[in-house]
């Protein structure tokens, strides 16, 4: 691991937001969401949809797109930044506790970036856009050189999961 990162300033959680491991609503077992557009910055997704391998549990969401306004009461919600995913609201898979405060993770890439992230020593701020980045947006008990170790444990063990 190095001790020191430069691009995480760069990222946005919505790079994360492709494919997400979901608990399935109808087993409790293992489900991925998959958005069909990459590009969620633009915040419109042509389709969306869950699948669950263990039961065969599927649904599609059709034309996603964000509420210009929010006093409008038609079309869905997008929520990011919290342990469900943004489209059917669905809780996380890669969730536990730690220290009363939940550690999660949409995918094992979003892991692998919140690993390089708490696990440098030295994280650089270069980018124009470092406000709005995930970085810039973590928890300070996760980012605490306290809590790295416990942290990255934990992260090892939502991997295994």
């Amino acid at each position: 691991m190095e001790n020191r990162t430069k691009h995480t300033y760069g990222t946005a959680i919505y790079e994360f937001a492709r494919n997400i491991l979901v608990v399935c609503p109808n087993c409790g077992g293992k489900a991925l969401v998959r958005a069909a557009d990459p590009h969620l910055k633009t915040f419109e997704i042509k389709e969306v949809k869950i699948v669950c391998t263990a039961c065969g549990f599927n649904k599609s969401l059709d034309g996603i797109s964000y509420r210009e306004d929010p006093k409008q009461k038609r079309g869905n919600v997008l929520i990011f930044g919290a342990p469900l995913d943004p489209f059917f609201h669905l809780p996380v898979w890669l969730q536990d506790d730690f220290s009363g405060e939940i550690l999660w993770a949409y995918n094992l890439k979003h892991l692998d970036f919140l690993t390089e992230h708490v696990g440098a020593k030295l994280r650089e701020r270069n980018r124009a856009n470092a406000p709005r980045s995930l970085g810039s947006r973590l928890p300070r008990w996760m980012t605490s050189a306290g809590n790295r170790e416990g942290v990255l444990k934990t992260i090892e063990k939502l991997k295994e999961k």
